[in-house]
This record gives C-alpha cells, structure tokens and sequence, in this order.
C-alpha cells in the first residue's frame, strides 16, 4: 500500500464552518501554553537567589512568581475555590515552603504572598502602609455601598475638619475610645452576660420547663443565644423587635457575603445578591424608625448612660453619630451596620462553638471537660455571676481557646504598597523585595498549621494544652503564648489589628462559662449540614480564603437539661 494513500494518514478536508469552531479553541490553547510556558521559564530563572543563603548585604530579590496558565487572571480561579486550605496545598507541592514568599496573579494584580515569621513580624512593625483600597473594596462588593458614599464614610484622601482631626482618625478615636477602652469593654461584657444570662434562663423553661431535658444540635442551639445577646448588647434591644427575622437573615448573608467581595457577578450567584438586599432592606427600616425614636440625635456616647434601647452601647451611638457627621444615606448606613454586625457575630458565634465542640468532644480528651470544669468554679461568685477578671485569666481555658483560633481562623492579612518594602527573612539573613504598587498578603493559614512551626502535636491536631508551660518558679502550669510572633495572628497585625478583639475574646470566654455552669450536656453523635448522623467530629465548611473564624459543616446532637 502506498503510504501516501494509506487511510489512516490522509489529512481531511475541513469545512469552513468546522474551522470557525476549531481555529478559536486552538489559538486559545496556544495562549495557554505559551503563559505555561513562559511563566515557568521565569519562575525557574528567579528561583535560584532565594534556595540559598547569602549574605545580609546581599541585594534583595523580589519574590518568585509562581508559574500560571490563564492570562491576566493569573491564580485568581483556583485561590477562588471555596475549600480552605486547598489553594495553599497545591501551592507548596511546588513551591518550596522554606523560601517565605512568593507572587501570585490575583485579579490582574501582582499580590505578594509572605509566610516567613520574619517577614511577618516586620511587616505588621512597618508604619505608614495603606489598606484603604481593600476596605473600599470590602464596603462597595460586599456591603453593597456606592463608591462615593464609601469614599465619604472613610474620609479617603480628606485633611483636617475644624476639630484638627480628619475623618480617619475620627473613626480610630471610636474603636480606641469604645472597643478597646477598658471601661467601655466592661460595660459591653457586662451587658452582653446580663442579655444572655436570660437567654440561658428562658431557654428550656419555654421547652417544658425547669429540669426538662431536650435534644438538638448544640452550635444551633448555641448561635441563637448568642446573636440575640451580642446583638441586643451593641446595637439595642429595638433592633431586633422591629426587624424580628435579622438573626436568620444575617446568617444567610454570612454564607454569601465573599461570594459578592471576590466579585462573583450578580448573574452567576443572584441568590448571593438578593440575600443582602433583603437584609439591607431591614436595616434600614429600622435605622429609619430609630431616628424618628430619638429625632435624629443619638444618646451621648460620653454621657452617663452606658446602654439604652434605641442604639444600645456608646460604641453604636458614636458610630451612629459620626454617620450623621458625614452625612451618610440611609442605605450607606445600613450597610455599615450589616458590615458591624459581620465582625461581631462571624467570628464570635463558631469561635465559642468549635470551644465547646472539642471540650465535649466524645472522641477527644475525656479529662478536659473536668478540667475545665474546676477552672470555671473559681470564675463563678457566689451569687452565680461570673468574674470576668478571673474568667479571661483561666490558663487551661486560654490555652483551648487560642487553639480553636490557631485551627479555625483564615485571615488574608492585607496591605497596599506606596513605596518599595525590604523584609528580611530566615530571621534576617536573606531579604525580600516587594516593589510599589503591588499587594501583599500574610495568611494566618500559612502561620497557624505550618508543620514546621508547630509540630508537638503536629498542626492539624487540637491540642487544649498547646498554649500551656510549666512555670519555673511556681511549678504550676500557665498561659503563654510567646514565641509565636509572626507564626499566630489571629486578630490581624500592626495598626489595622482588628480592634473588637478584647470583647471578642471575652464574649467568646463568657459564652462557654455560662453554657458549661448552666447546663448539663451529654453528646449523642455528630451530625452533618443536613442534620444526618456522621461519625467524624465537624470538618470546615466550604468557604474562601479569608473567612475569619471559619464555620463547621455540621454540629453536635446533644441533650441538654438544667443543673441541679
């Protein structure tokens, strides 16, 4: 046979028509593997500097960019992917961990990934770098406020008023002076107890009664009271009386709300978009009912009156005021109200709840539960009230609950550079440069559950005591957590450090205590999402990168009856 004739070498004729569909998809896999291609080639050139040690005099590289397929969207699609942690394991079956950094493409922007504690310990230390792009990005995508009203509320680029102090250092005053003031926490704590100490109460009497028992799933028998009692504590008990169904509304948005800031569009995920609507649509019925109830003028925050229930706590009436300052619409408005209610209830609610999870764990630690037990009687007074003082001092407790935030916190750590910045890394004896008008980013991911880092137990284990040692001089077993600079940041770092953290901390220790003091609670198994029986302790539910406390994908079937 002639090889030329041979049928299974002849070259078809193609159609036009074929062609127009062909020619597309070839040029397309052309661009592909040529951005493979290409990229590959410069992260293997750069590579080489940073494998080795050098010298501190050494001129300082910029991180290696790590190779993509897809232009101009770089790594954006798989960073997107709503599994924690599944980004950053594909990323170091590569890329050597031991390197620090390195630069991903993320939305058509250079975005410097940090993960050396060195580099992280100086970056949160480094003063006058910007984050006021992610927080307008934050309000316009996920709260759905307007650009210039996000503009007006920050005070972007705005000097002095006639007081001397611009609008940003008016909204620094407000969280130093209300959520990081000793007096006003204390009034806070005190008054988020004192709501959810008659949550506790009512709970089983309007389920039978005194003594009954009842079964459900405890994170949901949980998030109600706390929502109820944070929200009752900072926004006022009017809140929720006339916008009733914010609880379940909230905590629609809250599955939804990074779907809108990654910029998923309203056609992919209308459901996302309609959520927020709908909750932003209650908000602001209620702001407009409270300004007829206190005519438009706000209880003082500096006045004698610490809560009231028009606008709750002094934080929320300075807040309040301050929208009324800048002249901010009602929508503007709601959507900073949703945004406070994101930071007060997103991270709290699951914090206290995977701390309950593993300290009844049936599968877990049988002596925990006793151990913490002990503790909490000393923060308890004799008429049944608690020490806070003494509560947040409990070492063993501490210790459980900075293992809940190593474990479960996912935070993108994020800020904008003006200026070249040089940070050392392998504690200063290699550097890295981070060039202007690029982003960087440390992920608590990367610092919390490196294996190197934290390795008796290894990272992926809870550990109740991990945040213990022995003190030398007394022998007895206190808190610490020194030696994790750079390697645990639960809160963020440096001057954006998220400034609810003193009352989160204590809502969270609050919530177990009285829970744990209350009630009398036996685990019956594990269910899923779907309220299905499951044999494994609750894993992380799908969400992206930057979640905060991250939720469970399922809870634990529990009885629950009153202590004698």
């Amino acid at each position: 046979m002639d090889v030329a004739t041979a049928p299974f070498l002849t070259i078809p004729n193609l159609s036009p028509s074929v062609l127009i569909v062909i020619v597309p998809f070839l040029v397309i896999a052309g661009l592909l593997m040529t951005a493979r291609f290409y990229t590959t080639i410069r992260y293997c050139l750069a590579l080489p500097c940073h494998t080795s040690v050098t010298d501190k005099s050494a001129k300082a590289k910029p991180p290696p960019p790590v190779p993509y397929t897809i232009p101009i969207l770089g790594h954006t699609i798989s960073f997107l992917a709503p599994r924690p942690g599944e980004f950053w394991t594909n990323l170091f079956r590569s890329h050597p961990r031991a390197i620090g950094a390195c630069t991903l493409l993320l939305g058509d922007r250079n975005t410097h990934i940090i993960f050396s504690p060195s580099a992280v310990q100086a970056l949160f230390k480094t003063r006058g770098l910007a984050n006021d792009g992610f927080k307008l990005q934050i309000v316009e995508k996920g709260l759905g406020i307007d650009h210039k009203e996000g503009l007006r509320f920050f005070g972007i680029g705005e000097g002095p008023d006639h007081t001397g102090i611009t609008p940003a250092q008016q909204l620094e005053n407000i969280d130093h002076n209300y959520l990081l003031g000793k007096k006003c926490v204390n009034e806070l704590t005190a008054e988020f107890v004192r709501v959810l100490r008659d949550q506790v109460k009512s709970k089983l009497k309007g389920e039978g009664g005194e003594g009954k028992e009842t079964e459900d799933g405890l994170y949901a028998w949980l998030q109600d009271m706390m929502f109820n009692a944070s929200t009752t504590a900072f926004m006022g008990s009017r809140m929720l009386e006339v916008y009733p169904n914010l609880r379940e509304d909230f905590f629609n948005f809250d599955r939804v709300v990074l779907t809108m800031f990654f910029g998923i569009p309203k056609w992919l995920s209308p459901k996302a978009y309609n959520v927020r609507e709908k909750t932003l649509g209650g908000l602001i019925e209620w702001q407009q009912q409270m300004q007829e109830e206190c005519k438009s003028n706000p209880a003082d925050p500096d006045g004698d009156v610490d809560w009231e229930p028009v606008y709750g706590s002094r934080t929320n009436r300075a807040r309040q005021r301050y929208y009324a300052s800048r002249g901010l619409n009602m929508r503007t408005r709601a959507g900073m109200d949703l945004g406070f209610l994101f930071g007060l209830s997103s991270n709290a609610i699951p914090g206290a709840g995977w701390m309950l999870l593993h300290i009844l764990d049936p599968e877990g630690d049988q002596s925990l539960l006793s151990r913490v037990m002990e503790e909490l009687e000393r923060a308890r007074r004799d008429d049944g009230t608690l020490d806070i003082p003494t509560l947040i001092g409990l070492p063993l407790l501490q210790s459980v609950l900075h293992e809940v935030l190593r474990l479960y916190v996912d935070a993108l750590v994020t800020r904008e550079l003006e200026e070249d910045l040089t940070l050392p890394l392998d504690d200063g004896k290699r550097q890295v440069l981070l060039e202007k008008n690029t982003v960087v980013m440390a992920p608590s991911w990367l610092g919390h559950r490196d294996e190197a880092l934290w390795v008796d137990p290894p990272c992926h284990q809870f550990c109740a005591e991990r945040f213990l040692k022995t003190d030398p001089a007394t022998g007895k077993r206190i808190f610490s957590n020194s030696g994790t600079n750079g390697k645990f940041f639960p809160f963020g770092g440096g001057k954006t450090m998220c400034p609810g953290r003193v009352f989160g901390k204590q809502e969270i220790l609050a919530s177990v205590a009285l829970v744990l003091l209350a009630f009398e609670i036996e685990p019956l198994g594990f269910v899923d999402e779907q309220r299905k029986s499951k044999k494994e302790f609750p894993g992380l539910r799908k969400s992206y990168a930057g979640s905060g406390i991250m939720a469970m994908d399922g809870d634990m079937r529990v009885k629950i009856k009153s202590r004698k």
